[in-house]
């Protein structure tokens, strides 16, 4: 069992690294002490700022949308796993489309990189429908910008 002290260093370790929610270093930190000196360990980094669930989960959507290009779908439940609350992603997913652009200009992008060319044989536009529905984004959505592929693809034979 560590100390407070070792745990605190141990925190500190783990952010070095990358940043993490508050439940993930609790997680990794029951490990190696008592829930009681974990919990004691995350209140003296909440009140230094080195812990702040909100600007993790930002951060997070921001990341997810602009590397990752998955849908607020995907993100939510990616934050849920991770201790954030309903309230707080949404408000860090809103924050985030703020800055990326909204899920259905990632959604084009994506269709347009990756699986235009899949979309004119059945098949593979069910596979394509399901590979986008598990990266978040829902299934209205993934329509309507198939539909509007499409779309265009006849519009070029006219």
């Amino acid at each position: 069992m560590l100390t407070t002290e070792e745990a605190k260093e141990k925190a500190l370790n783990l952010l070095e690294f990358r940043a993490h929610s508050r439940k993930e270093l609790f997680d990794k930190l029951k490990r190696f002490t008592s829930a009681a000196t974990a919990d004691e360990v995350l209140g003296m980094l909440e009140e230094g700022g080195l812990i702040d669930d909100e600007t993790y989960a930002f951060q997070y959507a921001h990341d997810a949308m602009e590397l990752k290009m998955l849908g607020p779908v995907r993100i939510k439940r990616e934050l849920a796993m991770r201790g954030i609350d309903d309230e707080t992603a949404e408000a860090a997913i809103w924050a985030a489309e703020a800055e990326t652009g909204s899920a259905e200009e990632r959604l084009d992008r994506l269709i347009e990189i990756k699986y235009k060319n899949l979309l004119s044989d059945e098949k593979n536009r069910a596979k394509t429908v399901n590979a986008l529905f598990r990266l978040g984004y829902g299934y209205d959505m993934i329509k309507e910008a198939i539909y509007k592929v499409k779309e265009e693809v006849f519009d070029e034979f006219d």
